[in-house]
């Protein structure tokens, strides 16, 4: 079969309007993908980072000074609470974990709003046993159009948004708790100090006892029973001080861990235990106020509230699906000289189900949604309760306590005045001292409750009681990304 010079030129233009088509569209989609870049994670590199993380960084000083005001930080300047809490914020791994998961879900509110990408079909088709003298060349060329139909678009938009507002604000509630473990942890290291500094106190004053027991023993005023007493008494308080060292040193670690730094970061710097060494004033906290505040908009319950939104969001999705989507199919064709234009759709039918699955699905999703709103809704008001109804049980401690520490000072004072009148002798003003140094221990132990209340009252409320930092200060200081 042949075919003449001039049957040639239909199919060379109509080749040339191929190519000066497809070869557009190619170049367009080539240069809007994105290409692959390789990260690798090297451990000795990462743990290179973390181990010269200190609390001396300029970079650090610089942020704490820019929340907090007041002029540059130095490196050994007294940490408190609140600085702590911003270096916490700076460095540990839970909120920059946090950030990360709301760096994914704003990712996905762009997937969400992506609209379905165009296809094209090509099927140029020959002809072998054409009967006529002709081209035996037809060539097809069909365009998909992907419609989305009962805006699913917006309501799947919708659904991203929301999961995204609730990642950002579990930032802040990362936040919280991670003030909350850094404040406990603070309050262990001055426990501990404190402890360890009043067991050697009554280990001297116990070995002091133990001298003059020893020289009454020797000339016959003591029993050996009594001695042996005193040095069980001296054995016990060595066993307990070297307890007390060892808890200083873990408290440490905890205090960096809280931070997240490594312990190594802590040297050099001054730890200011001024906002633990006293009782705060618990009774003036308004629990009642603060409670109905917490419980509507602590950062939890508003993620919550977002999730619910997002389960709303993907219910009203799902019932969009029951409206099958449009697939217009305008097509193009050459078939001996012959233009041909085709309009077409595809329609898929819904007959054999209505999509009740994947609505059923939804529904009762966000009734679950619901449920744990509730439920966290009322755990929050257990932990209030619990921790407000212990307040005045550790206030009346406290009271005790005081009026112990009065009346063993004023039995010192006596000892002491009788000592220097020569009523008395000094092994009983050694064991008065002993008396009052187990008291003032007794002392901290109240004094470690009423601040771990406070720290309770603090956890559950979200609420900086007796601080400089507010809870905006928090929340937005924890969105930021910060270099490390």
């Amino acid at each position: 079969m042949s075919v003449s010079g001039t049957d040639w030129y239909p199919l060379l233009m109509h080749r040339l309007l191929f190519i000066l088509f497809i070869l557009p569209v190619v170049k367009l989609a080539v240069v809007g993908c994105a290409s692959f870049q390789d990260r690798k994670l090297n451990p000795a590199e990462s743990a290179d980072h973390l181990q010269k993380r200190t609390l001396s960084n300029p970079e650090l000083l610089s942020f704490i000074a820019t929340v907090i005001g007041g002029g540059p930080v130095t490196p050994s300047k007294n940490w408190n609470v609140d600085r702590l809490t911003l270096a916490a914020l700076y460095y540990h791994p839970d909120l920059a974990l946090a950030r990360a998961q709301a760096q994914s879900a704003d990712a996905a509110i762009k997937t969400a709003a992506q609209r379905p990408n165009p296809s094209i079909t090509i099927s140029p088709t020959w002809v072998r046993n054409l009967a006529t003298a002709a081209i035996p060349w037809i060539a097809a060329t069909t365009i998909n159009v992907p419609i989305e139909t009962a805006g699913k678009r917006d309501f799947r938009i919708n659904k991203s948004e929301h999961l995204a507002d609730a990642a950002r604000l579990r930032i802040a509630d990362a936040a919280w708790l991670i003030r909350g473990r850094l404040r406990l942890a603070l309050l262990e290291a001055y426990t501990a100090q404190e402890a360890e500094r009043l067991l050697h106190q009554q280990l001297s004053l116990q070995q002091a006892i133990n001298q003059h027991v020893e020289q009454q023993l020797a000339i016959g005023e003591l029993s050996p029973l009594e001695v042996t007493r005193s040095h069980l008494a001296v054995n016990q308080l060595k066993l307990n001080e070297n307890a007390a060292r060892k808890r200083v040193m873990e408290s440490t670690v905890l205090l960096a861990a809280a931070i997240g730094v490594p312990v190594d970061g802590l040297t050099g710097i001054q730890l200011d235990f001024s906002d633990l060494s006293s009782p705060p004033d618990l009774q003036a906290i308004p629990v009642t106020q603060l409670k109905e505040q917490a419980l509507r908009t602590r950062p939890d319950i508003l993620a919550a509230l977002a999730d619910y939104a997002s389960a709303q969001s993907a219910l009203q999705l799902e019932i969009a699906n029951q409206y099958p989507n449009i697939q217009a199919n305008p097509a193009y064709t050459w078939e001996l000289g012959e233009h041909r234009w085709t309009l077409g759709a595809t329609l898929q039918l819904p007959i054999l189900h209505q999509n009740q699955g994947p609505i059923a699905e939804a529904e009762a999703k966000r009734h679950e949604l619901a449920v744990r709103f509730e439920a966290l809704q009322m755990r929050i008001v257990s932990d209030i309760d619990r921790a407000h109804a212990g307040v005045a049980t550790v206030l009346a401690k406290w009271s005790d306590a005081e009026k112990q520490i009065q009346l063993q000072q004023e039995n010192l004072r006596s000892v002491q005045a009788q000592f220097q009148a020569g009523e008395t002798d000094r092994l009983t003003l050694l064991g008065a001292e002993l008396e009052k140094a187990v008291a003032e221990r007794a002392q901290l132990d109240v004094l470690l409750e009423t601040q771990q209340a406070l720290n309770g009252l603090e956890d559950t409320l979200r609420e900086p009681i007796a601080s400089t930092l507010t809870d905006a200060m928090i929340a937005d200081t924890a969105v930021r990304k910060h270099p490390q």
